[in-house]
């Protein structure tokens, strides 16, 4: 079949309205210009129409309708992706915005999400029963995908990526059947899920493992810019060892109003630790010396409810920024590297930029590499850079500021890239090995159209 950008003829559209719940937009449509909105501003696409979804079924018959017509599909849940790859000009946008349903059953430590789902409403839920499971650093971030490409959250080094804690997931496949992919059921696909990039179908509902999860030790660090290297130099050489119960993000950017640091030092380039302690609250104090080792600009930590602390980066992630991202893995994480980074962080081209430093190891080090789709759990360290600005970048001032800091990083960098973090303009290199071969197979296998986009 020749799945291509198209308009929807009038006879299909009717049949669709039909059977759906959930409305239909079409580009004339009054709601059309905000229901394709995501995440980024940056990203400014016009699909040729918008299901917003009211149930699975919904789900069902607007993948038929695609099929049937040979148009090219996109799937939306939180809309967070900056590459945008939840919409795509002339596709069918599939919203699954409306289904974010959730149960959890305490007693099997489970908690069953809707597609459509934030973890910000997995957080609350599973918070009432005292559980929880590895979510997004941001609470507006959508289950699917972030589940989709990984998920690398506060709580991965101990309980595992958010794909390591997917046990099951009900599946709308480009024919309209509905599979349930899990170990014993279409364990091909169920592999696929588990941080392979995108799906050849629709992930309707998501089975969870969950943890015993109260409280978390948080705590925010703020050095100033010259102090930066020596400190990223102590987290480097204090993160192979550290306990599975540690987890940082390192930010390079101009500080926040923070209330706990001096009002001379907001707007000015610093170094922010992000530092989670999930075990004993007497551990937090060896496991955060590192960042310790320099004398601080402003220091705020404490014990607080694990549901408080994944709302801590949200104010500084609202929608309708406009993003320009890239990402590096790295297997060693030299000096010359974090020098650049510190030095690139005396240029940063917007007060919202920032440079994220992250670690994986733990948990995510010990799943065998053939359990899942996910590529790069031998990374110990990735470096995100988030170029950021309330316009459009009409001067692309930002993404040179980005891709030229890219390209001075690359000489040292692995190869590769996170799937969740891929920027607009990057293509992962997946087919030529092993890994990238068995993905292709099962997308064959499960969407042989190639309905679904996968970029």
């Amino acid at each position: 079949m020749d799945v291509r950008p198209m308009t929807l003829g009038s006879a299909r559209v009717a049949a669709l309205r039909t059977h759906l719940r959930g409305p239909l937009l079409l580009p004339d449509d009054a709601r059309y210009d905000v229901a394709r909105r995501v995440w980024s501003a940056a990203i400014d696409r016009h699909p040729a129409a918008i299901v917003l979804c009211a149930d699975a079924e919904d789900v069902s018959w607007a993948l038929r309708l695609a099929a049937e017509a040979g148009l090219a599909a996109t799937v939306r849940g939180g809309g967070h992706n900056t590459a945008g790859r939840s919409i795509r000009d002339g596709a069918l946008l599939i919203d699954l915005s409306s289904l974010r349903g959730i149960t959890v059953d305490g007693l099997a430590g489970r908690a069953f999400v809707q597609g459509g789902a934030l973890w910000r409403d997995v957080d609350a839920a599973t918070a009432k029963l005292g559980l929880a499971t590895t979510g997004g650093l941001v609470s507006s971030t959508g289950v699917g995908g972030f589940t989709l490409g990984g998920g690398s959250g506060w709580l991965m080094r101990r309980a595992g990526l958010a794909c390591d804690n997917l046990a099951s997931a009900d599946v709308t496949l480009p024919d309209g059947r509905t599979v349930r992919a899990s170990p014993h059921e279409h364990d091909d696909l169920y592999w696929c899920l588990r941080g392979g990039g995108g799906a050849p179908g629709v992930v309707t509902r998501f089975e969870f493992a969950l943890e015993p999860r109260v409280s978390v030790t948080g705590a925010f660090v703020v050095h100033p810019l010259a102090d930066a290297e020596l400190v990223m130099r102590s987290f480097r050489d204090a993160a192979p060892e550290a306990p599975d119960d540690f987890c940082a993000v390192l930010v390079l950017t101009c500080a926040p109003p923070f209330p706990f640091l001096d009002p001379a030092w907001h707007g000015r380039p610093v170094l922010i630790s992000a530092m989670c302690w999930a075990g004993d609250p007497a551990g937090a104090a060896a496991a955060f010396a590192w960042s310790r080792e320099r004398d601080p600009l402003g220091l705020h930590e404490g014990v607080l409810p694990y549901v408080d602390w994944q709302l801590a980066l949200d104010p500084g992630a609202p929608a309708g920024r406009h993003h320009y991202w890239k990402t590096t893995n790295f297997r060693n994480l030299g000096d010359s590297t974090i020098g650049r980074l510190v030095d690139a962080a005396a240029t940063l081209p917007t007060p919202f930029t920032e440079i994220h430093l992250q670690h994986l190891g733990g948990a995510v080090a010990r799943v065998p590499a053939e359990e899942t789709a996910f590529l790069h759990r031998d990374v110990p360290f990735f470096v995100n850079l988030i170029g950021c600005s309330l316009d459009r970048d009409a001067d692309g001032a930002v993404s040179r500021w980005v891709r030229t800091l890219h390209g001075a990083l690359a000489p040292e960098a692995a190869a590769g890239m996170l799937p969740n973090f891929v920027g607009v303009d990057d293509a992962e290199a997946a087919t030529g090995d092993a890994r990238g071969r068995r993905l292709e197979s099962i997308h064959r296998r499960y969407d042989p159209a190639g309905l679904l986009s996968r970029g």
